[in-house]
């Protein structure tokens, strides 16, 4: 079975009841470039994860955990 990408970015996101489209306003980025990002088709850069893990509360000793595939 195919791991789904970003599971624990999502569960969070699911948690939080916060959606992609919350993503795109809170980063200032259009939703196609999240879908993206949450496809795997593009990586997540620096600023993304700040603003992402402050609105989803993610430690940043933890960013990696949430924003890489593959880590």
């Amino acid at each position: 079975m195919a791991r789904r990408k970003f599971a624990k970015l999502k569960a969070a996101m699911y948690e939080a009841e916060v959606t992609q489209a919350d993503l795109a306003r809170e980063t200032g980025k259009g939703n196609t470039y999240i879908t993206r990002r949450m496809n795997g088709h593009q990586p997540f850069d620096t600023e993304d994860m700040r603003k992402i893990g402050t609105l989803l509360h993610i430690d940043r000793a933890q960013w990696l955990d949430y924003f890489m595939e593959g880590t």
